[in-house]
């Protein structure tokens, strides 16, 4: 789950909902910046499905008695969290190899210099995976790596532009903003010449990009439930967040 934390209440985001949005921004993506044709509809089906093992952690959301809030996709306990990336990771193989090895690519990021016995297993048990499937898909040349590369970093600049729109309210000045975001995006393509990706909200609807990967100015929306605080107390963290009603949020991203 995707969280952020109002006076009155929490606004929750479920994970494929995430994942869905980085689809949408994914599809948006400029012509001119896509190297290779033959796999993009893969890329996109990488993207939009790359949480898809939430869909059944989220049903159901749990408190954090030590935090005094609900869990988040950031503390969620180690060993189910990744119990369910590898389930996730397998179905997406199932469908698409290659959506499969960019998931597992990205999972596998998180979990790097972890010490957790599970997650050096996981690590071990994904490089594995990794190196089957470059193998099975004929990916071990240098042009194949490269663009794997890059379809990686594209994988993690979607799903980075997506949580920067559901990790915070909308309109957040830039000196305020969550910490991972306030420097610009992590990846680096070769057309933003060295320099990083940069988010800023204009207002509580618009969000510019500098240098912009997309093609033109695109709308793009977002499902959350804001759980009031007065009803967790009330009812619990389950039922609270299945009462609470759907919202629907509208951004234009420039």
């Amino acid at each position: 789950m995707v969280i952020y934390e109002r006076e009155h209440d929490w606004v929750m985001t479920p994970q494929h909902h995430h994942g869905l949005l980085s689809g949408d921004i994914v599809r948006l993506w400029n012509s001119a910046y896509i190297s290779d044709i033959e796999r993009w509809s893969e890329v996109i089906f990488a993207i939009t499905q790359h949480d898809c093992c939430w869909i059944d952690l989220d049903e159901t959301p749990l408190w954090n008695d030590r935090a005094k809030m609900p869990y988040t996709f950031i503390d969620f306990p180690l060993i189910p969290r990744l119990t369910f990336y590898k389930k996730g990771i397998d179905e997406l193989e199932n469908q698409s190899p290659y959506a499969g090895l960019l998931c597992s690519l990205h999972y596998h990021s998180f979990m790097i210099g972890n010490k957790e016995p599970a997650a050096v297993t996981f690590t071990k048990q994904e490089k594995a995976r990794q190196h089957r499937l470059m193998k099975q898909l004929n990916l071990l040349t240098d042009h194949e790596e490269d663009l794997i590369k890059l379809h990686f970093q594209i994988v993690q600049f979607c799903d980075n532009l997506s949580l920067y729109l559901c990790m915070q309210e909308p309109g957040t000045p830039k000196a305020d903003e969550f910490p991972w975001f306030k420097e610009g995006f992590p990846e680096i393509f070769s057309f933003t010449n060295g320099q990083k990706i940069i988010a800023e909200w204009l207002d509580s609807k618009q969000v510019a990009l500098s240098p912009s990967p997309l093609a033109s100015p695109a709308v793009v929306t977002i499902k959350l439930k804001e759980v009031t605080k007065s009803s967790i107390h009330m009812l619990g963290i389950a039922e609270a967040y299945h009462n609470a009603e759907w919202k629907e949020r509208t951004f234009t991203l420039i």
